[in-house]
């Protein structure tokens, strides 16, 4: 999903009049970066429905921290040097992606794959 994602900044920046800032890609990394801990550690770690519950709450919990951080980080450095439209922008890009990497990860975690 990371690798659609980055194809598609690819794309709107190439065909875009002005380039993307390299933020919207260190979103995409950032992302990626935290779904595969998270991954890891509930396929290393849970090896019961308990445990697997546990250390999914906690994974989730440090993710919404860790995007909390990051969008404050933003606001607080790069904020500065943009304008208005382009904070928006990008405020709205990071939330969507969030969701579209939540709903696939949630999909992915509770799937029964025995289901007919």
């Amino acid at each position: 999903m990371s690798c659609v994602i980055f194809l598609t900044l690819l794309l709107l920046d190439a065909t875009l009049i002005d380039s993307l800032p390299v933020y919207y890609y260190v979103a995409v990394l950032f992302f990626f970066s935290t779904y595969t801990i998270q991954s890891t550690l509930i396929y290393s770690m849970s090896q019961t429905p308990s445990s697997f519950n546990l250390i999914y709450n906690l994974t989730t919990m440090l993710k919404m921290l860790f995007s909390l951080s990051f969008l404050v980080i933003y606001f607080l450095v790069l904020e500065k040097t943009s304008n208005t439209t382009e904070t928006i922008t990008f405020s709205l890009f990071f939330i969507t992606t969030y969701f579209i990497y939540l709903i696939f990860n949630t999909k992915l975690f509770f799937t029964n794959k025995h289901e007919k």
